[in-house]
């Protein structure tokens, strides 16, 4: 009986032990099974966090992702860094010819190029479109960040296939240095994004670096710019009208509507001076808006008058137009009381390229209504002219620069000759603006251009100095009437 009890006793205390082991690697397995789902969690939670810092086209640091980790750097920053703001050059015109989706393997190939180039100590990331920012941690040698932008714009300007076609792109880049003056991330960005605007301004596939002189100037602009829109809104900004000739016959045909400021101190700045000053393009929509609607009453006061036969007032539509004013009928509510025919609308390239689509679509309409539509710095080149073939035409306008070198240049007289001649295969007129010497005149009645505008012939006036200039001319029209 003791050798069965003590069997039995046995038997029990082994299987206690096997119930402790089921139980411990039970617990054990509940355990490694926390485990792996808090490691999963992790690694999603790790994804998540990537995914929403990162561009899902490049791969790059996306506008959220960027900001952050450069107010990361500007705290911890114990001496100067460097903000590059990049971008590809006529990028659009990509989109447009070849297609979104080409736009799309460009931008992935840039991300790429710009990847692969980046030394140690540098973050790049994408804002969006075609806009890159890189941010250099050790800006300390000026020339050392320069370096880097010259490969970023030697790597992108590579050649590469898009849909087949092997085409070469080049890239403008602004770099600004700081922190300075309490400094954010948004500030450095806009100063090198203004960098980047003087890249642009000075021909493009350029590098320029926002120094101290750029930031004062900038300052001013900023300054003369508010002040701008405080005399828009007060009044104090109002039309001049310049006549435009038939130089053939001498006949009055139209008058350009101006901007006029008329400053407290008494002087005057011209529209010029103004386009200076307006680089936000909301204030040049809201400068024609108000100069629109002072004309208005003066365009239907000189129609019931009796306007020459064809008499038509040009307007220059914002030499920049944010996209919205295509789409939400603000461009169209510019000439809002005028009967379209009277009216030539002057267009320029930089207006457009926000929403090519849109603002072809608005000026079908109006020209649909009666209007024309004149492209302006037709002969500025390649991309002036690829607008001819996108929006609707009646006429291509010989800028003021071609006119000034017209006799002093014989390039210039080729460029303007080439303009005539492309008018006339396409069925456009053409015009000429700034012509101030009879050479000039002449020059242009040689080549076939008859519609003239400058001081030669009158500059610019107020609305009933215009009034009187009618008048006269209508006398004049009888007078010749009646000794035929």
């Amino acid at each position: 009986m003791l050798v069965v009890a003590l069997a039995l006793g046995g038997l029990l205390a082994l299987g206690g032990l096997v119930l402790v082991d089921r139980r411990r690697r039970q617990a054990m397995g509940r355990i490694d099974g926390l485990v792996a789902e808090n490691l999963r969690i992790a690694h999603a939670h790790q994804n998540l966090e990537h995914v929403a810092a990162h561009d899902s086209m490049t791969g790059l640091l996306n506008r959220g992702g960027l900001t952050e980790r450069l107010e990361r750097t500007l705290s911890a920053a114990t001496g100067p860094i460097a903000v590059m703001f990049m971008d590809i050059d006529r990028f659009k015109s990509i989109n447009d010819s070849l297609g979104h989706g080409a736009g799309d393997q460009l931008l992935q190939v840039m991300g790429r190029r710009i990847t692969a180039i980046l030394p140690d100590g540098c973050t790049a990331g994408r804002l969006g479109g075609d806009e890159f920012v890189v941010v250099v941690d050790d800006a300390t040698d000026l020339n050392r960040v320069v370096a880097v932008a010259e490969r970023l714009t030697r790597s992108i300007g590579e050649p590469l296939e898009l849909m087949g076609r092997l085409v070469r792109v080049s890239a403008s880049v602004g770099i600004a240095i700081g922190p300075d003056q309490d400094d954010t991330p948004s500030s450095i960005i806009g100063f090198a994004n203004a960098a980047l605007h003087r890249a642009k301004d000075g021909g493009r596939d350029r590098i320029e670096v926002f120094t101290a002189d750029v930031r004062a100037e900038m300052q001013r602009r900023n300054q003369e710019e508010r002040a701008l829109r405080r005399s828009i809104d007060a009044g104090d900004v109002v039309p001049f009208f310049q006549p435009e000739f038939d130089a053939s016959t001498g006949r009055l045909i139209g008058a350009e509507v101006l901007a006029r400021w008329l400053k407290s101190d008494g002087s005057i700045a011209n529209a010029a001076e103004m386009l200076t000053m307006a680089e936000d393009a909301s204030t040049l929509e809201r400068l024609t808006s108000v100069i629109m609607q002072q004309a208005r009453p003066v365009i239907r006061r000189l129609s019931a008058l009796g306007l020459p036969a064809g008499f038509r007032f040009r307007v220059n539509l914002p030499h920049r137009c944010t996209p919205r004013a295509w789409r939400d009928g603000q461009i169209q509510s510019f000439f809002s009381g005028i009967d379209p025919t009277m009216l030539t609308l002057d267009i320029y390239e930089a207006a457009v390229l926000g929403d090519v689509v849109g603002a072809s679509g608005v000026l079908t309409d109006l020209r649909r209504q009666g209007a024309r539509v004149c492209l302006e710095d037709a002969g500025r080149g390649g991309a002036a002219l690829s607008m001819i073939r996108t929006l609707p035409l009646d006429e291509i306008r010989v800028d003021r620069q071609h006119v000034d070198a017209l006799t002093s240049h014989p390039n210039d007289r080729a460029v303007v000759r080439a303009m005539v001649q492309l008018a006339r295969d396409l069925g456009l007129a053409v015009s000429a603006d700034g012509v101030e010497t009879g050479s000039q005149a002449d020059a242009l009645l040689a080549l076939g251009c008859t519609t003239h505008q400058g001081h030669l012939y009158a500059r610019p006036m107020t609305a009933r100095a215009l009034e009187d200039l009618v008048l006269r001319h209508a006398v004049q029209d009888v007078s010749d009437g009646s000794m035929l």
